[in-house]
């Protein structure tokens, strides 16, 4: 009786054993309830033992499968490769992708294919860990191992067109994601990467084609809407691009680009009241501020509004001396040349003497460092450059103090 318990026992000891070294290499989740089970059982059966409790048949049965019918039927199964669902293996390296640990995601992955083989979403995984980690070379191969088994697979697809792109295999690319298209209509940013990649090729047909489509998906981006209006404008189509941006800024009435380029449509239209509202929108933005200022003194002349075309010009040539050439050749300045060239040539002295100022004063500042390296005087020299050694004329007073260090350490 002693042998039978012992033997009872030393099973359910290696059982644990084994169902701890599968948890430990596979990750399977379902080990742990198991090895809960079977030491609670055992912790059941060892007082019955021990104190030579008589256990009752309807207490002895469940005890007898916890102990050995349980965990012998989980080993058996895993022992074959046989598992319940995802391990717990490739819930943590999806856990890891999604935590952006790519490094720690990939090693758990191929642990995982090492065991349970290259099946499908473990390969399609690792293929999105190593593009996300911007191993494209290695994407790549895995990419057209999953589009070989799984030709339907869009995502796949629009991630091998994102590294063909990247490669400049623009054709390879365009019909990536037009494949991607094709099996998922719904797909956004492949509709917006090919119509990208065709109109760079200079395919505005084709390209304008896409984004209405994609319209048809995706009623409410006004990024598409705005895109679809720029090829529009490509292809002569300035009524339907004026339509485009108009519902676009009734989606995002802040898109600068939008606003920008529907008032040019409305200035070549001669609409110069809506364009005038238009402009002034952003007057403020720092990427279109200046722009439409010029545009609104381009608007104020065109009404023969002078003195607020002249206010304009003031303003927009003080801020930025680069306009100061564009409107000297802009013919439709012409009518108020003789109003604004001495504001113009004013503002080019005026720019001469501050360059001239500037190097007056960097040619004082070096003869001061020439006499404090006269004198070994250099770490003053040192001290100065911290103010203004951005300016490249200075660069060889930089050598020069440093030059004066190492002599002076090697006199030493």
């Amino acid at each position: 009786m002693i042998i039978d318990n012992i033997i009872v026992i030393a099973v359910a000891i290696i059982l644990i054993t084994y169902l701890s070294i599968n948890y430990v290499k596979k990750y399977s989740a379902l080990n742990l309830l198991v090895i809960a089970i079977v030491a609670f059982c055992v912790g059941v059966y060892l007082p019955v033992v021990i104190y030579g409790v008589n256990l009752r048949l309807r207490y002895q049965i469940p005890v007898g499968i916890g102990i050995f019918v349980l965990p012998c039927i989980v080993a058996i199964l895993q022992y074959n490769n046989i598992t319940f669902g995802k391990n717990l293996l490739f819930k943590k390296a999806e856990a890891a992708f999604n935590n952006q640990k790519y490094s720690k995601c990939e090693s758990l992955l191929l642990k995982y294919i090492s065991k349970e083989g290259r099946t499908q979403e473990a390969v399609f995984l690792l293929a999105k860990c190593y593009y996300a980690n911007k191993e494209y070379q290695e994407a790549k191969e895995y990419i057209y191992e999953v589009v070989e088994k799984d030709n339907q697979n869009y995502e796949a697809y629009y991630i091998l067109g994102r590294i063909l792109e990247l490669e400049e295999d623009i054709d390879s690319a365009i019909d990536m994601y037009q494949k991607c298209v094709d099996i998922k209509p719904t797909y956004y940013d492949a509709y917006e990467s090919l119509g990208i990649l065709l109109a760079d090729q200079g395919k505005y047909e084709e390209a304008e084609k896409i984004y209405r489509k994609a319209i048809e998906y995706h009623t409410e981006s006004y990024e598409l809407l705005f895109n679809l209006a720029m090829i529009q404008l490509e292809l002569g189509k300035a009524d339907d691009a004026e339509k485009n941006l108009e519902l676009a800024l009734v989606i995002n009435p802040e898109i600068n680009d939008a606003i920008y380029t529907l008032g040019n449509i409305k200035l070549l239209k001669g609409q110069y009241n809506d364009a005038l509202s238009l402009y002034s929108e952003i007057t403020k933005t720092e990427d279109y501020g200046l722009k439409a200022y010029y545009k609104i003194a381009v608007i104020y002349v065109t009404k023969n509004e002078i003195e607020k075309a002249i206010s304009v010009i003031e303003y927009l040539i003080n801020e930025d001396e680069s306009y100061v050439q564009k409107i000297r050749d802009e013919f439709i300045f012409n009518s108020i040349r003789s109003k604004i060239d001495p504001m113009l040539t004013e503002r080019e002295n005026r720019s001469k003497e501050l360059v001239k100022a500037e190097e007056t004063e960097i040619e004082a500042i070096r003869d001061t460092r020439k006499s404090w390296f006269g004198r070994n005087r250099f770490e003053q020299i040192d001290d100065s450059l911290n103010y203004d050694n951005d300016n490249s004329i200075l660069y060889n007073d930089i050598d020069m103090s440093r030059t004066g260090f190492r002599n002076q350490e090697d006199n030493k």
